[in-house]
């Protein structure tokens, strides 16, 4: 047996002040094959204990320096685990009393013999070892309890879904406190393949702010190339990382590093080294440090899903907003539908009344009369529900869309002969400036013809008595794409600023209906928005010099709409 296994094998200590007993105590247990020691005083117990290992003592009550139950109370305070027979010279129960009360294992009187001892010694080896099994026990018992509640801690922040680098300081904090190490980092692997420190401790900021490691070099480089711990006990005698040997950062020769995997795809990795007590890290840090790797990938994925929903609420939110608005705007739409639909229907009602009840006094030119007013009132009002159900259909996209490429001056010669009669009535100038050689649009020729009536409706409805409506066509290139440019023009009501965002959504109206009665339903803008959105165009307003409002519509052409599709 070498020094060093004599060593870590537990002694068996005599203490007695006559040579001729602690000679005899030798025999018998030397002759065993226990290692033994020996004092002769019991002031030097303390001394012995704290550079021997001892597991079984045998004491003289009566010692000429320190009384034999002091002694026991010493051993007992120094190393619980430590089992204490005590030995006498006579039998004296009172001493015998309080020895076991002070947790002596036995008390064995002078002269005794070999069985005696080794009866003793086989007990008190026995007591020992289960001792020192439940004190192990209870050590390894708080040091996972606290690892528990280590791993609770980082669970609380990693379930928070707070700050990451909130995160990786505690951690960090938490291994250095309970590992007892000098140096500990988390590196996390970013976009150019290296692995960067995200946070540290024991390390200069020099380094923190430098230090990039690719797969493959280093400790931490081994771990990104096979995504598996490495747990080094000795460096020097580690032949897969002798460039690292011989380095201040190393001055246990002891390092471990776990990777911090999310799905099974390596995002960083932790590193300690250098502890404290100048121990070799052991399987059992290793598996607290893949514990705590294991609760930062948890936060790396509740700190993205927390962000997604984050992201999403915020969608949400800004979809309650427009629906709030949009519930505002079907109000309005509906005090104003109300009226809008009353009206004609009022007088559609009032005129069948009127002839029912003087039919016979109602000349023919009079009763013509009414049936003129009846049939324009009805088409008023067909014109308004036609509208509506069009809307409704084509934002479903229940509508059927026959799709060509066609001219746009049909369209806008058709609009113009429509609205004629009501734009003479007012007094209304129109003014037409076409390119010639234009190139025909694609989409479907009766809805845009339906929309670009809308636009036209609405450029007399609010214009002024005796101002303009004008319409401007002409070929456009936009980010290397043919389009034909529309720009539809009235000199009548200026469109608010404030309106722009908001004019082209469904039942949305100039004017408030709490002060002022607003032209239309709200339809005829919405309705051109979906027409022209679907023929991948778009509308939007003009800044105009004066007063009046400009509208401009992009059309694509046919390749322009494929390209745009595809």
């Amino acid at each position: 047996m070498t020094q060093t296994d004599q060593q870590q094998t537990p002694a068996i200590l005599l203490v007695d002040d006559v040579p001729l007993i602690l000679d005899l105590l030798e025999d018998i247990l030397e002759d065993q094959g226990y290692r033994v020691l020996r004092s002769e005083t019991g002031s030097s117990v303390t001394e012995i204990l704290d550079r021997e290992l001892v597991s079984l003592v045998f004491c003289d009550v009566s010692l000429p320096d320190v009384h034999g139950v002091e002694v026991l109370r010493m051993i007992k305070q120094h190393t619980p685990e430590i089992q204490v027979v005590m030995i006498s010279g006579q039998q004296d129960f009172d001493v015998a009393r309080q020895v076991l009360r002070e947790r002596a294992l036995d008390y064995l009187v002078k002269p005794f013999s070999r069985d005696e001892v080794l009866e003793a010694v086989k007990q008190g080896l026995a007591a020992y070892e289960h001792a020192t099994h439940q004190s192990r026990a209870r050590l390894e018992a708080q040091r996972r309890m606290a690892d528990l509640v280590l791993l609770k801690q980082i669970g609380e922040t990693a379930s928070s879904g707070g700050n990451l680098q909130e995160l990786f300081d505690l951690s960090l904090d938490s291994i250095v406190d309970s590992a007892g190490v000098e140096v500990a980092s988390l590196m996390l692997l970013e976009d150019d393949g290296l692995l960067h420190i995200a946070s540290a401790r024991g390390l200069s900021d020099d380094i923190i702010n430098t230090v990039r490691v690719a797969a493959g070099e280093g400790v931490s480089g081994h771990v990104l190339a096979t995504c598996e711990p490495v747990l080094i006990s000795n460096l020097q005698q580690d032949s897969r990382f002798k460039s690292l040997v011989g380095g201040e950062r190393y001055s246990t020769q002891s390092l471990l590093s776990v990777p911090i995997l999310v799905r099974d795809e390596l995002v960083g990795v932790i590193n300690v080294n250098n502890k404290i007590s100048g121990e070799s890290f052991d399987h059992e840090d290793q598996s607290l440090l893949v514990a705590i790797a294991n609760q930062v990938a948890l936060a790396m994925e509740n700190f993205k899903l927390v962000n997604s929903l984050r992201l999403q609420a915020d969608t949400l939110e800004r979809t309650n907003e427009d629906l709030v608005r949009m519930n505002r705007a079907r109000t309005r739409l509906v005090c104003n539908l109300s009226h809008e639909l009353k009206t004609p229907l009022t007088s559609i009602l009032g005129y069948v009344d009127l002839a029912l009840t003087f039919y016979s006094r109602l000349s023919e030119h009079e009763f013509k009369d009414y049936l003129k007013n009846v049939r324009e009132e009805g088409e008023r009002l067909g014109k308004l529900i036609t509208g509506m159900l069009r809307l409704f259909s084509i934002e479903s996209e229940r509508e059927i869309w026959r799709w060509k490429s066609f001219g746009v001056p049909w369209s806008i010669a058709d609009a113009f002969q429509y609205y004629s009669k009501q734009m003479t009535a007012n007094q209304i100038a129109s003014e037409i400036d076409i390119q010639e050689d234009l190139p025909e649009v694609y989409g479907d020729p009766e809805k845009f013809g339906m929309a670009f009536n809308s636009l036209i409706d609405n450029a007399v409805k609010f214009n002024q008595e005796g101002g303009l409506v004008k319409v401007t066509a002409e070929a456009r290139e936009f980010e290397g794409l043919e389009y034909v440019y529309l720009q539809v023009y009235n000199q009548g009501q200026t469109l608010p600023l404030e309106a722009r965002e908001t004019i082209f959504n469904s039942y949305t109206q100039l004017g408030d209906i709490d002060t002022e009665k607003p032209h239309g339903v709200g339809i005829g803008l919405a309705l051109v928005k979906v027409v022209i959105g679907r023929m991948k165009g778009d509308i939007f307003l003009e800044k105009v010099d004066g007063e009046g409002t400009s509208f401009g519509l992009l059309l694509p052409t046919e390749p322009t709409y494929n390209e745009l599709k595809g």
